[in-house]
């Protein structure tokens, strides 16, 4: 369906800053790690239908996937309003599943959002371990799209996937090709920082990936194993690295964050 009504200038604003970026390969975004192995993908399909864009009524945007039949899953940092200092209330809150280049297989507002307490830059506390929002959408969006299941991530889990043989990926709308989706396949997952709280990544991510999801990949299923959220620099060799939140951090709280539950609409 179109989606113009909800762009406008927007879009046109952000249409041309893509195009700008694509005429410059001199351009290198933070979270770009040597050569860019991002590529588009189409939307039309499970499971890149459940991922989308969580527009805020401020121009910004992060990338968000269904994990329910109204459980959107993002990065709460895209939820804090940093003029005001406050958080975005829901109804600024618009999510695009499958985007697509003013297209899009299905959208719907946000009714409300659960989170972790441990993140909140109002009063401080940033741990990137608890950057996790689950946003409640006012429909029903999964029953049609289909969502994706998480599975909890921790050290002994990480040792055991990689015996699994299976592919990792992450998906994401970044700031430099905002109207598409697009997919770093066969990226891979380097371990956790000595707090072992943040899972380290080396998939090609940037602004408005934050949010995007990495997916594993076996057996024709794909899971749900963490969300990016930051990128960081190795003190020891300079080289650029992806900070992700596993699913072991949020993985209970979805099942226990129902769409009728009585929450309150922001932390």
């Amino acid at each position: 369906m179109r989606l113009l009504t909800w762009f406008g200038a927007a879009i046109l604003a952000m249409v041309m800053a893509e195009s700008v970026a694509a005429g410059d390969e001199r351009i290198r975004l933070p979270g770009i790690k040597g050569a860019d192995d991002r590529a588009p993908v189409e939307t039309d399909g499970y499971p890149w239908r459940a991922i989308g864009r969580v527009n805020n009524q401020l121009g910004g945007f992060c990338t968000g996937t269904l994990v329910g039949p109204r459980q959107v899953l993002t990065a709460k940092h895209c939820l804090w309003n940093r003029r005001t200092r406050r958080w975005l209330p829901p109804s600024a809150l618009h999510f695009i599943a499958g985007y697509r280049r003013g297209d899009a297989m299905a959208h719907a507002r946000v009714a409300r959002f659960a989170s972790s307490g441990a993140y909140d830059p109002g009063t401080g506390r940033t741990e990137e371990a608890e950057d996790w929002a689950i946003l409640i959408l006012e429909a029903d969006l999964g029953a049609a799209l289909g969502f994706l299941p998480t599975r909890p991530l921790d050290r002994a889990g990480l040792t055991g996937l990689a015996s699994e043989g299976g592919t990792v990926t992450a998906a994401g709308y970044a700031q430099d090709k905002a109207h598409i989706l697009t997919r770093h396949q066969g990226c891979r997952l380097l371990g956790f920082t000595p707090k072992q709280d943040l899972l380290l990544h080396d998939c090609d991510a940037t602004h408005g990936d934050s949010g995007a999801p990495l997916l594993f990949y076996q057996n024709d299923r794909h899971h749900l194993i963490a969300i990016h959220v930051a990128t960081t620099t190795n003190k020891k060799d300079g080289a650029t690295l992806g900070l992700a939140v596993p699913a072991t951090a949020f993985h209970n709280h979805i099942s226990a964050t129902p769409p009728d539950a009585h929450a309150t609409p922001a932390p």
